[in-house]
C-alpha cells in the first residue's frame, strides 16, 4: 500500500512537471486528458484482499483489466467529466483453514474439520466516475463501482469442506464501493494509473496500479 501511495505522489508531481509552460513559452488552450467520448483502457496488478478465510497464500495477484468512456463534460473549463465503464480481475489463492462445526448428510457434528482448496476469483463489476482534469497530462477521479465476486473451490483430495458442509468456507458476495484514482499519460495515447478502493464483498482489489491506453 505505501509503495503504491508512492507512485501515486510521483506520477502527479511528475506531470506538473512535464505538463509546466516554459518560462516565456506559449500557454496552451484548455485541454482535457479525459472528456465526453474518451475512451480508455487500463491493464493494472493490485494488492491482494481478504480471502475471508483462516490461512491464505497469493499465487496470482488481483490482475485487471477496466474501461472507461466518457459520457459528459461538466462546468465552462471543459476540465471535468462523467464516466460510465466496467471491469474485471482475477486472482488466485491457496486457502486452509479449520471449520469448528459441520453438517454431514443431515447431522451436526461438534468437531472441526480441516479444509485446503485452490480458490480462484473473479470479480465483474460496473462502474460510473467524476473526472477532475487539472492538466491535458492529468486524470483524477473518484467514483462507485458496484458487481460481484464469485469463488471457484478446487478442493485437495480428502480435504474437500463442500462434500461434508454442504458449501464453501466462503460464499459469492455482492460488492459495492468507493474509488479513487490517477492517470498520468505519457504521450496521446500511453500512460500509468495508480488507483485505491474498497468494497462491502472483500472482492475489489483495495490499492492497483499499471499502464493505461487512450483508444479515443
Amino acid at each position: 500500500m505505501r509503495k503504491l501511495f508512492t507512485v501515486t505522489c510521483g506520477i502527479l508531481c511528475a506531470s506538473l512537471a512535464f505538463s509546466a509552460p516554459a518560462k516565456g513559452g506559449k500557454k496552451k488552450g484548455a485541454s482535457s486528458a479525459f472528456t465526453d467520448g474518451s475512451v480508455v483502457m487500463d491493464i493494472t496488478i493490485g494488492a491482494p484482499t481478504h480471502s475471508g478465510t483462516e490461512f491464505r497464500e497469493v499465487m496470482i495477484p488481483p490482475l485487471t483489466l477496466c474501461v472507461d468512456g466518457g459520457l459528459t463534460s461538466v462546468g465552462k473549463s471543459g476540465k471535468m467529466a462523467i464516466s460510465l465503464g466496467g471491469m474485471a480481475s482475477y486472482y488466485l489463492y491457496d486457502v486452509w483453514g479449520r471449520q469448528y462445526g459441520y453438517n454431514y448428510h443431515g447431522y451436526y457434528y461438534n468437531t472441526s474439520l480441516f479444509y485446503d482448496a485452490e480458490m480462484h476469483n473473479i470479480f465483474v463489476a460496473f462502474r460510473g466516475a467524476f473526472h477532475f482534469d487539472p492538466t491535458d497530462r492529468i486524470d483524477v477521479y473518484a467514483g462507485l463501482l458496484m458487481g460481484g465476486h464469485w469463488k471457484i473451490w478446487n478442493y485437495v483430495d480428502g480435504l474437500d469442506y463442500h462434500s461434508y458442509y454442504g458449501e464453501n468456507p466462503t460464499r459469492n458476495k455482492f460488492s459495492f464501493g468507493p474509488f479513487l484514482g490517477a492517470r498520468f499519460f505519457v504521450s496521446d495515447g500511453f500512460g500509468f494509473k495508480a488507483e485505491f478502493g474498497a468494497d462491502s464483498g472483500n472482492g475489489f482489489p483495495y490499492a492497483q496500479a499499471g499502464i493505461t491506453f487512450k483508444l479515443k
